[in-house]
C-alpha cells in the first residue's frame, strides 16, 4: 500500500513555481486558491485555453480518458468483455462519429476563434499529458495504460456526451409502455401509468434555478441560484476554474475535456441551466424483409440498411468485428439506459433510434457557449442561445443592471406523426420527423412583472406555441415547493437562497402519506405500532437525515409499490423502472376502489415488512431508524467496482437527507436502497452587487488524483450544506492564495 500511495503522490502536479511548456506564446500565471481553484491570468485567449487544458489534464486526466473511451466504445480495451455491452451501445449511438465530422468541418476554417480555442486547449492538454507520461496518475500506472494524445474531436466527443446524457430520460418510457401493453393489454396498462400522455418521470437528471429582480431582493440587486442535479461521481463532473484575459473575465464550473465555462458568471452576467425535459428521442419499429434481414420496409419497398464496420478492441484477445445498421430513422439499437445502468431492449422486433443530436452541428453549440461566456447583456446572451443545437436547456440569466431572464436554447423535434409517448411505426416517411424547432419558437422570458423566475424541470404552461415539449413530465414536487414560496415572499435575502438550496421538505410526502395512512386505518392496526403511526402523523415532511418518519416513509413507499406491481408485471419489467417512473400510488390505489379492505390489508402487510426491514438492518429501537442511517452518499472510484481493496480510493459514506423530490436533491438507487446516485453536482449563488460575495460548492474536491489534498477536501462542507467563496477579484484571491504557478514558453 505504501508503494501504491507513493506512485499516486509522484503524479501530483506543481501548484507553485515555474514550468516550461511548449505551444505557449506568453507567460501565464495560475493563482491557485486554498480550495484548489485555478485563477488563470493570460495575455491572449489562446494562452488562457492552453492553460485550462493543461490544468484539466494534470488533475482530471483519468476522468477525461474514461469519457473518451466510453463515448468511442473503447472500454473493453482496458476492462475486457465486461464492458462489451457499453462499447456496443456507444458505437451504435455514434457520438464519436458526430464528433469526428464536426472536427473535420472546424479544421476547414483554421482562422476562426472556434478553431483557435479548441486547438489551444488541445495543445494544453497534450502538454499536461507529456508531464503525466513521466509520472502517470495511479490509474494509468496500475493499468499500464498508454496515454494517447488529445485531439480536437475528443473535446467535441465530451460536449456531445453531455448532450446525450441530458436527452435519454424519456425514450425508455416508450419501451415500458410497450411492455405493459404486451403483458396486460392497453386498458390495464393505462391504469398503471398513463399510456399516451401525462406520466410523471423521476429523472436521474434534473436541476433547479431561481433568480429575483432587485425589487424582490434585500440587497437591491439581482440574486441568482442554480444547482444542476447530475450523477455524483468521483471525481466530480465539474471542475471550477476562473479564466482572465483582455476583455474577458469568466468564472464557474467547467467540464474536463472542454475549454469553456458551462455554468458561472462573467463581469456582467450570471448564467445557469436546468433541463427542459423535452422529448428529443424516439424509437421506430422497423419491419424486416422475412427473406433478407439486411433489408427493411420503407415507403412500400424493401430497402437496404446502411452498414458501418466498427470493431471493438478487447483486452487480451482479438478485436471483435462489429456491424452497425442504420435506417432512414437512425441506427438500429439494442440497449437503453436507466439510472446509470444499461439494459437490453426487452421487446421482440427491430428498433431504430432518432435523436435531435444526430442532425446537429456540435460546433454550433460550442460557439454558443463561447458567446455566453463573453456576453455583456441579455441581447448578446440570446445571440449565443440562437446557435444552440443541443437537447433543450432552460438557461437562467441575471445581470448587474438588474435584469433577469430565462431562455430555452436547443432544438425540439416537430413530429409528423404521434407525440413521442409510444413507439412509432418505422415503415414510411410519413412517420418520420418533419423538422427541428427554430429559435423563435422557443420560450423566452425577460423581466417578468412578478420579479422572479424559477425552474425545477417541471413544465407548467411553458410549451412553445404549437410545439410539444414532451407528453411525459418530471414529477411536479420541486416545482410545487418553489411555487409555494416565491409568489408569497416580499423580498429574498442571500441566506434565503442558501436555505432554498438546502431545503428538504417533500411535497410528495405531504400529498401521499395522508392518503396512505387514511387507507391503512381501514385495517386493524396492532397497538404495538401506535408510536410509529403517531410519528408519521406528526411529521413535518422534511427528509432530514435525523428524521425517523422520513426513513419509515421512504421504505414503506417502496414496499407498497413493489407489493402492488410485482404480482402484476413481474420484476423483469419493474426493476429497471422502479426508481425512474413514478408509478404514482394514488393512481395504483384506484385498482382497489371496489376492494378497500384488500388495499388496507396490503398496506398493513407492507407496514410490517417495513418494521422488519428497519429492525433487521438497523435496530430494534425505532428511535434509531433515522433517514441518514439508510440514505448515504459514497463517491465511488471506478477501481473499487472491480476490487474491494480499492475502496480506499472512495469518498464516504456520508449520511445525508433529501430525496428525488426535495430541492436539496438526492436521487437514490431503488435496487440498492438507498444509495445516492444523483444530487446537486454543483451549487452556485450570486449577489450581483458584488461578485466576491458569490459562493459555490462541489461534491468531493477539485483534483481527481487520489490522496491529493484537493481530492476530498470539499466533501464535508458539501454534505453539511456549506459553501466556499467563489473568489473573483485579485484582492480576494490574494487573501486566499495557496500558490502561484507560472507557465512559460520553452
Amino acid at each position: 500500500m505504501e508503494d501504491f500511495i507513493e506512485i499516486a503522490k509522484n503524479a501530483f502536479p506543481l501548484m507553485d513555481g515555474i514550468e516550461k511548456v511548449g505551444s505557449l506564446r506568453n507567460e501565464v500565471k495560475i493563482l491557485w486558491d486554498t480550495f484548489g481553484v485555478p485563477h488563470i491570468y493570460a495575455k491572449t485567449p489562446e494562452d488562457a485555453y492552453f492553460a485550462q487544458g493543461y490544468v484539466h489534464a494534470r488533475h482530471r486526466l483519468f476522468q477525461m480518458e474514461l469519457f473518451r473511451r466510453i463515448i468511442t466504445g473503447e472500454l473493453s480495451e482496458i476492462n475486457g468483455e465486461e464492458s462489451l455491452d457499453s462499447d456496443k451501445h456507444y458505437k451504435i449511438i455514434g457520438l464519436h462519429r458526430l464528433a469526428k465530422n464536426s472536427a473535420k468541418r472546424i479544421r476547414q476554417n483554421p482562422e476562426t476563434d472556434l478553431f483557435r480555442q479548441l486547438e489551444a486547449y488541445r495543445n494544453g492538454v497534450n502538454a499536461g499529458i507529456a508531464k503525466a507520461r513521466i509520472r502517470p496518475p495511479i490509474e494509468f500506472a496500475a493499468l499500464k495504460l498508454e496515454i494517447k494524445d488529445w485531439k480536437i474531436e475528443d473535446s467535441l466527443k465530451v460536449l456531445t456526451f453531455m448532450d446525450w446524457g441530458q436527452s435519454t430520460w424519456n425514450y425508455p418510457m416508450e419501451i415500458l409502455r410497450e411492455q405493459l401493453i404486451n403483458k396486460l393489454g392497453s386498458d390495464m396498462a393505462d391504469k398503471l401509468i398513463p399510456l399516451y400522455f401525462g406520466a410523471s418521470v423521476s429523472n436521474s437528471i434534473g436541476s433547479s434555478s431561481w433568480v429575483v429582480s432587485p425589487h424582490k431582493s434585500e440587497t437591491n440587486s439581482v440574486l441568482f441560484a442554480n444547482d444542476p442535479h447530475l450523477p455524483l461521481t468521483l471525481p466530480a463532473i465539474w471542475f471550477l476554474v476562473h479564466l482572465h484575459y483582455p476583455k474577458f473575465n469568466c468564472s464557474g464550473a467547467s467540464f474536463p475535456g472542454i475549454p469553456l465555462i458551462v455554468i458561472g458568471h462573467n463581469e456582467h452576467i450570471a448564467f445557469g441551466l436546468t433541463n427542459v425535459h423535452s422529448d428529443t428521442i424516439d424509437l421506430f419499429k422497423l419491419e424486416l424483409n422475412p427473406e433478407d434481414n439486411e433489408q427493411y420496409k420503407y415507403n412500400g419497398q424493401w430497402i437496404d440498411f446502411e452498414f458501418l464496420e466498427d470493431p471493438i478492441k478487447i483486452k487480451d484477445t482479438d478485436p471483435l468485428p462489429f456491424k452497425i445498421l442504420i435506417s432512414k430513422f437512425g441506427p438500429v439499437v439494442k440497449y437503453f439506459e436507466r439510472d446509470d445502468k444499461l439494459y437490453k431492449i426487452p421487446l421482440p422486433g427491430t428498433y431504430s433510434l432518432r435523436w435531435s443530436g444526430f442532425g446537429a452541428h456540435i460546433e454550433d453549440s460550442f460557439e454558443a457557449f463561447m458567446k455566453v461566456n463573453a456576453a455583456p447583456n441579455w441581447k448578446e446572451f440570446r445571440e449565443g442561445m440562437k446557435l444552440l443545437t443541443i437537447n433543450p436547456i432552460n438557461f437562467a440569466y441575471g445581470d448587474v443592471h438588474g435584469n433577469i431572464g430565462l431562455q430555452h436554447g436547443g432544438k425540439i423535434p416537430v413530429r409528423r406523426y404521434g407525440d413521442g409517448a409510444t413507439i412509432t411505426p418505422g415503415t414510411d416517411e410519413k412517420y418520420n420527423w418533419e423538422r427541428l424547432s427554430n429559435f423563435e419558437e422557443m420560450v423566452s422570458l425577460f423581466n417578468p412583472d412578478c420579479g422572479y423566475i424559477f425552474n425545477a424541470n417541471f413544465n407548467e404552461d411553458k410549451a412553445p406555441k404549437g410545439l410539444i415539449l414532451a407528453q411525459d413530465t418530471d414529477e411536479p414536487y420541486r416545482h410545487r415547493r418553489l411555487k409555494s414560496i416565491f409568489p408569497f415572499k416580499e423580498k429574498f435575502s442571500f441566506q434565503d437562497f442558501i436555505d432554498l438550496q438546502l431545503d428538504q421538505r417533500s411535497e410528495e410526502a405531504a400529498e401521499i402519506l395522508p392518503i396512505i395512512l387514511n387507507n391503512l386505518k381501514l385495517s386493524k392496526i396492532p397497538e404495538k405500532y401506535s408510536d410509529i403511526i403517531s410519528i408519521l402523523e406528526n411529521w413535518d415532511f422534511h427528509l432530514t437525515r435525523h428524521s425517523v418518519a422520513a426513513a419509515f416513509y421512504k421504505v414503506w413507499f417502496l414496499k407498497i409499490q413493489q407489493a402492488i406491481l410485482k404480482p402484476l408485471i413481474g420484476e423483469d419489467i419493474l426493476n429497471p423502472f422502479l426508481g425512474s417512473v413514478s408509478f404514482e400510488l394514488p393512481r395504483l390505489f384506484k385498482l382497489y376502489e371496489t376492494k378497500p379492505s384488500e388495499l388496507a390489508e396490503l398496506l398493513l402487510n407492507t407496514f410490517q415488512l417495513t418494521v422488519e426491514f428497519l429492525s433487521k438492518n438497523f435496530s430494534q429501537d425505532y428511535s434509531k431508524w433515522k433517514w441518514g442511517n439508510i440514505h448515504k452518499l459514497t463517491l465511488v472510484h471506478p477501481f473499487s467496482l472491480a476490487d474491494e481493496e480499492a475502496n480506499i480510493l472512495n469518498i464516504g459514506p456520508y449520511k445525508i437527507g433529501g430525496d428525488r423530490n426535495t430541492l436539496n436533491n438526492a436521487y437514490s438507487d431503488p435496487l440498492n436502497p438507498f444509495d445516492t446516485l444523483v444530487g446537486p453536482s454543483y451549487r452556485q449563488i450570486h449577489d450581483m452587487s458584488d461578485w466576491d460575495k458569490s459562493i459555490c460548492i462541489l461534491p468531493g474536491g477539485q483534483s481527481g488524483l487520489p490522496f491529493h489534498k484537493h481530492y476530498n477536501d470539499l466533501i464535508k462542507l458539501y454534505v453539511k450544506g456549506k459553501y466556499i467563496p467563489m473568489l473573483f477579484t485579485k484582492e480576494a484571491i490574494s487573501k486566499n492564495l495557496e500558490g502561484i504557478l507560472k507557465l512559460q514558453p520553452k
